[in-house]
Parts: C-alpha cells; sequence; structure tokens
C-alpha cells in the first residue's frame, strides 16, 4: 500500500471531522432486548443440542471405529440377502462370559405363499436339551402334513435363561422379517431370568420403564461403551464367569409372599400385552400358550417356613413332619396324610411338605386333591424355574382380552395335564426331561394343541385343502428321524444336568436319578449296536428322501456317520449342511471332526478356523485345535489356543492337563506341573493328570511322589496298562525289583501283547539274573514288534551273557 493511501486511510479514521458529522447524521437503531422467556429458551436449546450433537457424532465415531456388537436378533443381509441370526444378541442382557445362544438360522426373503412362524420363548421351546425335536419342529411337520399346497418355515427363536423381557426384544426384531404368525411359549424365567429379583445377571429392576431404558441404552455403542467402563472398574464380585446352569441361581430364593412377584407379574402381563402389539402393528397372527411342568416327579427345589413361625412351632412342625415321613415310608397313606395335614395346620407354607401330601394322595388314589398339593409345592418353591399358577392365570387372561385382535390362546398345561401320559391328570416323567423341559411325547402333544389353534390365528389357511387324519408321534419321530442314538443322547444331558444342584437338593434324588442313569444305559447298550446304527442311518436316509433341504437332518446324519465310523459318508452330508446353514458354527465343528477322522487335518483345520471366525469363543474349537497343533508340532499355537480355553473355561480339567503336556514338552516342566497340579485340583479322580504328574516328577528324580500319582491313577482306572508301566519304572528306579516285577505281571495279564512291558521286565528279570525268563519276554517283545531295537539288542546281550562260562560271568 502507497503512503498516500495510508494516509488517506487514516485522514477518514473515527475520530476525524468528516466522521463524526456522519454519525451524527446517521441515528442508531434501538436493538430490541432479549425477553426472559426467549433467554432461556435459547440456553436450553444450546443445553440440549450440544450434548445430542456429541453424543452423536460419539455413536458414529464408535460405529465407524467398529466398537461395541450388533443387538439385533438377525445381522445381515448378506451379498445373498440373507440374515442369519446374532451369535452376540446376549449380550445386552448376560454377563459376555456366560452369555447364551440362539439356535443358529438363515432367512431370505420369504416366497411368494409361504407361511412364516416364528416360536418364541426360553429353553422349554428351544427344545432342550435337543432342538432338533422341539414343539416347533414337530409343528412344522404336522402342518406341512396337513397343508401339503403351503410352503411352511418355522424359526426357532427361543433362548436358553431369557424371559420376556427379551422375548419382546425378539419378537420386535423378527417383525421386520415378514412374519405370518408368533407362537409364544414362556414364562419359567420371569424370576431368575434378565432383571428378575432371583437373577444373577444385573440388579433387579421392578420399574419396567427402567428395564427398556436400561435395554434401550445397550443397544447403541455409547451404551455398550459406558457399560464395558462400568464393568472393568466396578466389577460385580460373585458374578460367575462360566456358565453353572442353575447352580447359579442357589442364593436367590424368593418365596411365594414376596412382594417384589407383584412387579414380575405386572411387567409380564405388560410385556405379552406389547408383544401382542408389536404384531398387530406387523399383521402378524399370535398363539398365546400356557407353559406346562412337572408335577409328579419333580419336588420343590428348596423350601422355605413361614417367616413368623416361633422357634417351640418350628420344633413341634419338625417332630409332626419327620413322623408323616415315617409312615409314608411304610406306605401308610392315610395316617402319613393325617400327620402332613397336622404340620400344615402349624405351616402349610413349606413346598416339601405338600408335595410329600400330594404323593400321599395320590397313592391313595385322590389325584384331584393330588393335582392340587403338587400346584401348590410349586407355586411354594422358593427356586422359582418353573412358571406358577399365576403366570399361567395371566396367559389365559391375556389372551382372552387380546382375543378381538386376533390373538388365539392356547392351554397347553391342560392339554398336557389330560393327556393318557400324565395319570390322574398329573404331568410327571413322561412328558419331561426334568423340571420344564419336555421328552419327545411332551413335544408332541404341545405341538398338537398349538395346531389346533392355528387355523384361528392364520385365516388365509382357510383357502387351502386340509388334509386328515394328524400324523401320529411315531411318524413325527420317523419325519425327524428320531433314532435310539438321539434318544440317549438326550437321556445323557438329562442325566448331567440332574447330576448337578439344585436337582441334587430335591427330596428322593438319588432314586430317581439311579432310575435316569438306568435309562440312559439301557438306551446306550441299544444305540450302539450295529443293528441300531444300521436301523439309524436307514431312518435319516428315509427322513431325507421326503425333506432332502433339512440342514438340520444332514448335520445329524453327519454326526451319526462320523460315529458310525464312515467319515467319507459324514463329509458329504455335513457339505450339504453348510450350504443350508452357512451362519451354523457347529456345522463347521462337526465337518472338522469328520475330516479329522479321514485324515484330512489341514482341511479340519481351516474349518475350525472357520467356527471361530462365527464364533470367537466357541470353547470346543479352541481345545480341539490345541489338540491337533499340539500333535503337528506347533506347540506355541496349541498354547495359545488352550489359554483362551481356559480363559473362557477356566474349570476345564483336561485343558489343564493338556497344557501341562504341552509345557513339558517344551521342557517348561515347573510350568507343566502347575497346570497338572490345577488339573487335579478341579478333577482330583483324572487317571490321566495323576499319570501325567508322575510321569514329570519321575523324570525330575522325585520317584516317591511319582509313585504316589501313578497309584492314585490307578484307583481310578486300575486296568490302564501305561500307568501301571509308569509305576513299574518307578519302583524299579528305587531299586524296589519285586514291585516293578509284579506290576509288570499286572499288565500282561491285561494286555499281554504290550511288547513294552514284555521289554522292560525282560531288562529287571535279566538284572536278577533270571536269563532263561528275561530272553523269553525279550523275544515274545520281538515277536509282537519285529522292529523293536531296544528288545533285540537286549536280548543279544542276554544271550551272550548267559552263554559265558560261569567264571566269565
Amino acid at each position: 500500500m502507497s503512503a498516500k493511501l495510508r494516509k488517506r486511510s487514516r485522514s477518514t479514521g473515527s475520530n476525524s471531522p468528516a466522521a463524526k458529522a456522519q454519525q451524527r447524521a446517521v441515528p442508531k437503531l434501538a436493538r430490541p432486548a432479549l425477553s426472559r422467556r426467549r433467554k432461556w429458551l435459547f440456553r436450553l436449546i444450546v443445553m440440549v443440542l450440544a450434548p445430542l450433537l456429541f453424543f452423536t457424532v460419539l455413536e458414529a465415531g464408535l460405529r465407524l471405529g467398529g466398537y461395541g456388537y450388533p443387538t439385533t436378533f438377525f445381522v445381515g443381509p448378506d451379498a445373498d440377502g440373507t440374515y442369519t441370526i446374532n451369535p452376540r444378541f446376549g449380550w445386552r442382557f448376560f454377563p459376555r462370559a456366560i452369555a447364551r445362544e440362539p439356535e443358529p438360522y438363515s432367512i431370505s426373503a420369504k416366497s411368494a405363499g409361504a407361511v412364516r412362524i416364528f416360536v418364541l420363548g426360553s429353553s422349554a421351546a428351544q427344545g432342550v436339551p435337543s432342538p432338533s425335536f422341539s414343539f416347533g419342529r414337530i409343528l412344522e411337520v404336522l402342518l406341512r402334513n396337513q397343508y401339503p399346497g403351503v410352503q411352511f418355515e418355522v424359526i426357532n427363536a427361543a433362548m436358553t435363561a431369557i424371559n420376556s423381557h427379551v422375548v419382546l426384544e425378539i419378537a420386535r426384531d423378527c417383525a421386520a422379517h415378514q412374519p405370518d404368525l408368533f407362537v409364544v411359549y414362556m414364562g419359567n424365567n420371569e424370576v431368575v431370568g434378565p432383571y428378575g429379583p432371583g437373577t444373577i445377571f444385573q440388579q433387579w429392576s421392578p420399574s419396567l420403564k427402567l428395564v427398556r431404558a436400561n435395554t434401550w441404552v445397550k443397544s447403541m455403542r455409547i451404551g455398550q461403551l459406558f457399560d464395558d467402563a462400568i464393568h472393568r472398574f466396578h466389577a460385580k464380585g460373585g458374578t460367575p464367569t462360566t456358565w453353572q446352569g442353575m447352580e447359579m441361581f442357589l442364593g436367590n430364593q424368593i418365596a411365594a409372599d414376596d412382594p417384589r412377584l407383584k412387579a414380575v407379574y405386572d411387567n409380564y402381563r405388560q410385556n405379552l400385552i406389547d408383544l401382542c402389539g408389536v404384531a398387530r402393528r406387523a399383521g402378524v397372527g399370535v398363539i398365546l400358550s400356557t407353559v406346562a411342568v412337572n408335577l409328579g416327579d419333580c419336588p420343590p427345589f428348596a423350601s422355605q417356613h413361614r417367616s413368623d413361625l416361633l422357634p417351640e412351632e418350628l420344633k413341634t412342625w419338625e417332630s409332626i413332619y419327620q413322623s408323616g415321613i415315617d409312615l409314608e415310608a411304610s406306605s401308610r397313606w392315610p395316617e402319613a396324610i393325617a400327620r402332613y395335614e397336622a404340620a400344615a395346620r402349624i405351616d402349610d407354607r413349606f413346598a416339601e411338605l405338600q408335595f410329600h401330601v400330594g404323593r400321599c394322595l395320590a397313592e391313595a388314589g385322590r389325584f384331584p386333591e393330588a393335582r392340587d398339593c403338587f400346584i401348590l409345592a410349586r407355586d411354594l418353591d422358593v427356586l422359582r424355574f418353573r412358571a406358577d399358577s399365576r403366570i399361567n392365570a395371566i396367559v389365559r387372561e391375556v389372551a382372552a382380552g387380546q382375543e378381538a385382535a386376533g390373538v388365539c390362546g392356547v392351554d397347553a398345561e391342560q392339554a398336557l395335564a389330560n393327556s393318557d401320559l400324565a395319570a390322574g391328570n398329573i404331568p410327571g416323567g413322561d412328558l419331561f426331561c426334568e423340571h420344564v423341559h419336555l421328552t419327545f411325547d411332551g413335544n408332541y402333544l404341545l405341538a398338537r394343541a398349538v395346531l389346533d389353534r392355528v387355523d384361528a390365528a392364520l385365516p388365509r389357511l382357510a383357502a387351502f385343502r386340509k388334509q386328515d387324519p394328524v400324523l401320529s408321534r411315531q411318524e413325527c419321530a420317523e419325519s425327524l428321524a428320531l433314532t435310539a442314538w438321539d434318544e440317549y443322547g438326550m437321556a445323557v444331558k438329562t442325566v448331567e444336568m440332574m447330576d448337578r444342584p439344585p436337582f441334587t437338593n430335591q427330596l428322593n434324588h438319588d432314586v430317581r436319578q439311579a432310575s435316569a442313569r438306568k435309562r440312559m444305559e439301557r438306551l446306550g447298550a441299544v444305540a450302539h449296536t450295529p443293528t441300531a446304527v444300521r436301523a439309524a442311518c436307514k431312518r435319516y436316509e428315509a427322513a431325507l428322501a421326503k425333506t432332502p433341504d433339512d440342514g438340520q437332518l444332514h448335520q445329524r446324519y453327519g454326526r451319526l456317520a462320523t460315529m458310525a465310523g464312515e467319515p467319507e459318508t459324514a463329509i458329504e452330508h455335513l457339505q450339504v449342511a453348510l450350504k443350508k446353514m452357512p451362519s451354523e458354527p457347529l456345522a463347521y465343528v462337526d465337518l472338522g471332526e469328520a475330516e479329522q477322522s479321514c485324515g484330512q487335518i489341514d482341511e479340519a483345520i481351516a474349518h475350525y478356523r472357520k467356527a471361530l471366525e462365527l464364533d470367537p469363543d466357541f470353547t470346543i474349537v479352541h481345545y480341539k485345535l490345541g489338540i491337533i497343533l499340539a500333535d503337528r508340532g506347533r506347540a506355541d499355537e496349541a498354547i495359545m489356543h488352550y489359554r483362551k480355553v481356559l480363559e473362557l473355561d477356566p474349570g476345564m480339567a483336561k485343558a489343564h492337563n493338556n497344557l501341562g503336556a504341552v509345557l513339558n514338552g517344551l521342557g517348561r516342566t515347573d510350568e507343566a506341573i502347575a497346570e497338572y497340579q490345577k488339573s487335579l485340583e478341579i478333577d482330583p479322580m483324572s487317571a490321566m493328570a495323576h499319570n501325567n504328574l508322575g510321569s514329570v516328577l519321575n523324570n525330575r528324580g522325585r520317584a516317591d511322589e511319582a509313585i504316589a500319582e501313578f497309584q492314585k491313577a490307578l484307583e481310578t482306572d486300575e486296568r490302564c496298562v501305561a500307568v501301571r508301566f509308569n509305576l513299574a519304572n518307578a519302583f524299579d528306579s528305587l531299586g524296589r525289583t519285586d514291585e516293578a516285577i509284579e506290576q509288570h505281571r499286572r499288565i500282561l495279564k491285561i494286555d499281554p501283547n504290550f511288547a513294552l512291558s514284555h521289554n522292560s521286565l525282560g531288562v529287571v528279570l535279566a538284572r536278577c539274573r533270571r536269563l532263561d525268563e528275561a530272553i523269553a519276554h525279550f523275544q515274545t517283545a520281538l515277536e509282537l514288534k519285529p522292529d523293536f531295537t531296544d528288545a533285540r539288542t537286549n536280548l543279544k546281550n542276554v544271550l551272550t551273557l548267559r552263554d559265558r562260562r560261569p567264571e566269565e560271568q
């Protein structure tokens, strides 16, 4: 800028005469003052918009950065337009380490004219102990037979350990995937499930608004971030890190008169009503079912006396109660009933007392009264794992109140009680595996009850010709390929579940469990025979001829073929299963096991890794990879997988043992000993861990300690030749020759063809100058194993020694 211009600029400044004159000529306009109300409105907008903008940006950033997890029940679509069940759906409601997962399923756009049905509920609806034979699967078979011109798709959207708070969220997600009908069977977990007063998953909340707000917040990445931070810095002590089933809830007893139950029932009712509203807005039919439970063969899990019972009253009650038990044990039913009724006049709130009365009344043929007592025993049970009378009353009331909106009610509780399998209208062990999970017969009856209401819930089916008669129980079993092997598998799972608390705390548990074990053993004896395996294969082939696109049938057939020693057949069917169920991690595991059986190790590893892509916390897959990689000499990778197993399940004794073996192979013996000891802390009867620990100790010159471990191993498995062989060598290292010889002789009685023991016994005998006996054992070892170099060398040396002149020896 030139000096002239700068001077001009200064000459027109605000203090110049010209500028002052101009300012006087232009009048100032008055600025309107903001009213007090507008000021507060402005401040409020800033206060709301600024945080909203901040959290919106933060949420977007977290999502773009890949933080958090999807919370919808279905995730997708993929490139083919397919949605799959979200294995992380449960993370909103459970601690991640113990979160349950839904049954894997894939859905695409619904075909024209198809009927899509979602089954909603918890483990009983899911079909535990085997979802392959759930009532939803049976319902699908029944519907296809009755309406052969209609394509039915029944999707199992149930999930273990959830309650109506979670089911409502699932229903909302399912409503976006072209449903025609919701079938709702839930109520067992209202107290112990998420947000219930008996839960261990999070804090109990009586407020439905707070529960839903919490659920909504966790659906956002910001909510997940805050939740992670809370758990990281304020972890709740006592929260299980591994799933322990019903045992986890032992300390959360809720009496029938607990005031918290009112909120439970109110919330359950509102969730049912809101679920019907979700369906109505989506144009979806609804079937609401009451919940059946085992009354006659499931004593209460825990009982409590009335809270105001005085000590002297309790003492009298216990005396009368015990006299009733003694009379019942002598089959003196009327007298026992009289004593129990006398006890009830002092305190009738003890659940087990009502069960005793019900049992005596049933024995006396007074079934209606017995049923009432069994129902009362269930309602008074303070470990509330079974839907009670109030839950079922609410289902009936909501179904009746929503009937005008197209909701149909099913009384499954009454349907099962009226069946021929419920003596005296008291459902028991013929219908239930344990407390709530249905046998195949129970599931069939529930499916039949639902089938009778499908026409009303889906009026458009009236346009199709209905086939009669309805398929029988046996015909459904054949269509779903229910085999002796499947029944045995379900029996094993039931026995395993009932081997743990709270079942072990129930009245006469040992008697019922002994009966369950005998049944399991009978089924196992049949299932493993070649005849039964051939029959099972034929049943699968017949079922697949009817429904060749059933991925579950292909998967189960593949498992059976692997077990039967036909891995090529297994691979063929499992590959088909994976095409039908590409998001099913277990199908990849099954295929990997079949490939292992064929020696296709690289292929097996690839499929195990694919399973981990779908479910990174699949414990058994990490365990299997640990075994394979250790066998292949890839010790570092094996250790990584075993460490992951123990992170997910610290109580897995076999993983500690296997990790110890890998560490020992690397010469890290101190670490190996520590892992073996951890394994034995968890499972003191593990012969393998005792044997492995003994071997390490023996190699370190601690033979006395090693011998103690080998002997403990033999207490569990006295016919294990490997353990006896190690014990014999330990005795020999201490110069306890006679004991070493005795162990080798025992080994050879068990397995005369154990070449190693023949050789080692020969060495001990040669040292004792019993040369002819030693020679005989070396020769036998070589007959059994011609390339046994040590035995050949030992035989040569002993023959040379025997042929020397006495003075040379």
